[in-house]
């Protein structure tokens, strides 16, 4: 009798393998195939593609049952990919890679910065089908249940379709109850940037330091892009791609006499 090998699908995400986003995003992958978790063991967010090299890294299993592993490193959510590609999954095929559900959304420019996006960049790099969440809301006890069904249904159709191997997915999730959510969009990323701010403060013993802080602005008022969708209560769908080329540029550019 034919033997069919289950999927082997990695999750990954930038808030820390505790986070319930995480966990949120685990059960719903059971449903399609065995399941490698490998995340940081803290928040790692806003690390972007960071990676450590001048430290050793470190990790360890946290947990074991038929169809799910959960492993803990102490590094960044690239970090993460890396100890499972190399060591942890080394010479197994990955189907596909999910990581979030992040806790806060990732839309515009926000998506260079973070973790979560991170993680599902690199595993495009490495020809692995690959699909990162986010909830816009960036409460750290979110109730995730509402939204399971709709990260079950874009993970059905990515396996159903099939990702070309340069493309990844953004998908950002209005904050609202299911019953307002109003469908998907698909969608561009908004050309807006972070107003940055850095606030002094002093420390118990008269020494300053700095906390950074500041506002996504809005300065991109089209209607097809991911800031747009979410504020409308849509779910956002952004195709990404890892080339970051401006080929439009190219021919301009040789037109310098360099």
């Amino acid at each position: 009798m034919e033997q069919h090998t289950l999927p082997l699908i990695l999750v990954i995400n930038d808030d820390g393998v505790d986070a319930n986003g995480i966990k949120a995003l685990t059960e719903v992958a059971r449903h399609f195939g065995n399941v490698v978790v490998v995340a940081p063991s803290r928040s790692q967010s806003g690390k972007s593609h960071a990676i450590t090299f001048s430290n050793p890294l470190r990790y360890r299993q946290t947990y074991h049952s038929a169809g799910l592993k959960v492993y803990k490193v102490h590094g960044t959510p690239v970090d993460a990919f890396k100890v499972a590609s190399c060591d942890i999954l080394k010479g197994q095929k990955v189907d596909l890679l999910l990581s979030g559900i992040n806790h806060g959304s990732n839309t515009s420019s926000s998506l260079i910065y973070s973790g979560t996006m991170a993680a599902v960049i690199e595993g495009c790099l490495n020809g692995i089908p690959s699909i990162g969440f986010s909830l816009a809301d960036n409460n750290g006890h979110s109730d995730f249940e509402p939204y399971k069904m709709f990260v079950y249904e874009i993970i059905y159709y990515a396996m159903r379709n099939q990702l070309p191997p340069d493309v990844c997915l953004n998908v950002n999730i209005p904050p609202v109850a299911k019953e307002e959510i109003l469908g998907y969009k698909i969608t561009r990323q908004a050309m807006n940037h972070w107003h940055e701010e850095l606030e002094m403060r002093t420390d118990p013993i008269g020494r300053p330091y700095y906390w950074l802080s500041g506002h996504l602005g809005d300065e991109d008022k089209g209607e097809d892009t991911d800031e747009w969708a979410v504020r409308n209560n849509y779910i956002s769908v952004q195709p990404v791609q890892v080339d970051m080329t401006a080929y439009h540029y190219m021919d301009k550019l040789k037109m310098w006499g360099l």
